[in-house]
């Protein structure tokens, strides 16, 4: 049996509310900040077919552009409402549950796509080269 994780809830919540959806890069940075945690290349691409399958997320690796769907907009401000921005830990896991078991399936933002969006985020640090 196949169940849903607490990484594709924090993924769905990491995932801005624009209707022109936002970057990978974006998502790894408000992830980091709702959790305060790098999330990981595997955990990403395991959770975005679940939640694409579920009908919950869109996603367009070649456009770097990942959006709440209209189910998914409604479900994030349903299960969201007076939890606050840290609240998707509480409010999220169980909506997901509610949705059966996900929908497994490869997918990829393509290649070096995730650890570029990483260093896009973390930019220049101390003691770090540009190229590294």
């Amino acid at each position: 049996m196949t169940a849903w994780t607490v990484a594709d809830a924090w993924v769905f919540a990491s995932i801005g509310g624009t209707d022109e959806g936002c970057t990978l890069a974006e998502i790894v940075a408000r992830a980091d900040g709702i959790n305060h945690a790098i999330l990981t290349e595997a955990e990403f691409i395991r959770a975005v077919p679940r939640l694409v399958a579920a009908g919950l997320i869109g996603a367009d690796a070649k456009a770097d552009r990942y959006w709440h769907t209209e189910v998914g907009r409604s479900l994030y401000r349903q299960r969201m409402k007076r939890h606050g921005l840290f609240g998707w830990t509480d409010a999220i896991p169980p909506a997901l549950r509610r949705l059966g078991e996900p929908q497994d399936a490869a997918w990829s933002p393509g290649e070096g796509a995730f650890d570029r969006a990483v260093h896009e985020y973390l930019g220049p640090r101390p003691g770090r080269s540009a190229s590294s």
